[in-house]
């Protein structure tokens, strides 16, 4: 099977934004466009998401966290995270934005790491689900602007020379970037997450079950039965009840607007919020404003 070669929506933005996927190995997208407005995406990722920045600035908001990414900036971000990014072109290069990322999919990783040797790379244990900012060189450079001529040629790209690019890439990062390769070789390692640490963390997100069953690298199935013999409630009950008492603690001791509010535990229609908060607790969001007064 050939690899697919997909041209993203360019009208937006003055450039070229192309995608080259591979069923069971990944993707690799090209981003080079005139950004004189920054251009904001958010997004859940379906595969390990590994990005290179080469012209203007990508600012990334994981979680609480916020990183900025400018040329010569790379970072890995594991599967089922939720990201936010912004993208910004350089005012001092005509605003050219340039951007290479890749998904990485478990059967590529795990070809990899069976042609090496671990032991050269584990060092210290990278902490799960951490993001760090590297740098990369020449070395990596040179790798991907060898890639610009599988975006350029309108021939058909196989299968095989799709793997081998992806297998070269990791062993140039290996090579370049012991630590980087730790936590590649250690996304693998830990298959689901900590349920109950997942739950804290991401309950007051906008997110269905089955996304939030994603996050914890669970069936929905696996995801309900185990939340039930957890905390011997459905999830969505659970979730509910912690996301409107967190909503009146907030209303009784904050100057924020009930709108704030709802958008803060992960409601995104304030009457469908204002609803469930008066059926709930038997007064509605702005009765419980007024006791401030």
């Amino acid at each position: 099977m050939n690899v697919v070669k997909q041209i993203a929506d360019q009208d937006s933005f003055p450039g070229t934004h192309i995608i080259l996927t591979s069923k069971g190995i990944g993707t690799i997208e090209i981003c080079r466009q005139q950004h004189t407005t920054p251009f904001h995406k958010q997004n859940m990722l379906k595969e390990h998401f590994l990005l290179f920045a080469m012209e203007g600035v990508n600012e990334l908001r994981i979680g609480n966290q916020l990183f900025s990414l400018k040329k010569g900036d790379m970072l890995l971000i594991k599967k089922a995270t939720y990201v936010e990014i912004i993208k910004s072109g350089n005012a001092l290069n005509n605003f050219m934005y340039e951007s290479v990322s890749f998904t990485l999919k478990k059967d590529i990783i795990i070809d990899f790491i069976k042609l090496i040797q671990t032991d050269d790379y584990l060092g210290k244990p990278v902490p799960d689900d951490e993001v760090i900012v590297h740098s990369y060189g020449g070395r990596l450079q040179s790798f991907l602007a060898s890639l610009q001529p599988y975006f350029d040629d309108n021939e058909n790209i196989k299968t095989e020379l799709f793997k081998l690019k992806i297998l070269e890439l990791l062993f140039d990062l290996s090579q370049e970037n012991p630590r980087f390769l730790q936590q590649l070789i250690h996304l693998n390692r830990y298959e689901t997450r900590d349920l109950v640490k997942t739950m804290e963390a991401y309950c007051f997100q906008p997110y269905t079950l089955q996304e939030l069953a994603h996050i914890s690298g669970r069936s929905l199935s696996s995801f309900r039965r185990e939340f039930e013999s957890l905390y011997h409630s459905s999830p969505a009950k659970w979730i509910q009840e912690k996301r409107l008492q967190k909503a009146k603690d907030l209303l009784l001791s904050t100057q924020l607007t009930i709108a704030n509010v709802c958008d803060e535990v992960g409601y995104e229609n304030v009457s469908h919020f204002s609803r469930l908060y008066k059926s709930h607790f038997g007064f509605s969001p702005s009765e419980t404003k007024k006791k401030l007064l």
